[in-house]
C-alpha cells in the first residue's frame, strides 16, 4: 500500500474527507469517545466532522448534556455521549479506580466518603430533578 492509499485511508476512517454526521453527539457516538483534555481542541475535532458546525452550537449540546465531558477512561478527559455512560463507567472503574489509589489513601478518601458524598450527589440530583 501506497502512503497516499494509508493517508486517504486514515482521512476516511476518521470520517475527515467526508462525513454525514449531523451534530456533535453523532461524532462522538460513533467513535464512541473522543479526547478532550484540551476542550477547546475538542470542539474543534467534533466541527471538523459536522457540516456548518458552530462553537456555540458545540457549547449548548454540551451544556444541555447531549455530550458529556468526563474521565471515562483514565484520569484525562474524553467527550461521551449520555446512551454510553454507564457501560463505559461500569468498563473502566476499575482500573481507574486501581490507578487512583495512591491519591484515595493520600487524601484519605475511603469507601466511608465516598458513601457519603455519593448519596449527598443523588440527594441534590433528585431535588434538581423534581
Amino acid at each position: 500500500m501506497k502512503n497516499f492509499d494509508i493517508a486517504r485511508l486514515r482521512l476516511h476512517n476518521q470520517r475527515l474527507s467526508t462525513t454525514t454526521f449531523k451534530n456533535p453527539g453523532d461524532v462522538v457516538g460513533w467513535f464512541g469517545a473522543v479526547q478532550s483534555q484540551d476542550y477547546a481542541g475538542a470542539k474543534w475535532a467534533l466541527g471538523q466532522r459536522i457540516q456548518n458546525a458552530t462553537d456555540a452550537a458545540i457549547d449548548q449540546l454540551f451544556n444541555e448534556g447531549k455530550i458529556l465531558r468526563t474521565h471515562v477512561m483514565r484520569p484525562t478527559w474524553h467527550f461521551v455521549t449520555p446512551a454510553n455512560i454507564r457501560w463505559m463507567l461500569e468498563l473502566t472503574a476499575p482500573r481507574v479506580h486501581a490507578a487512583n489509589t495512591f491519591m484515595y489513601r493520600k487524601l484519605e478518601l475511603d469507601k466511608a466518603v465516598f458513601r457519603r458524598s455519593n448519596a449527598a450527589l443523588q440527594r441534590h440530583y433528585k431535588v434538581e430533578n423534581s
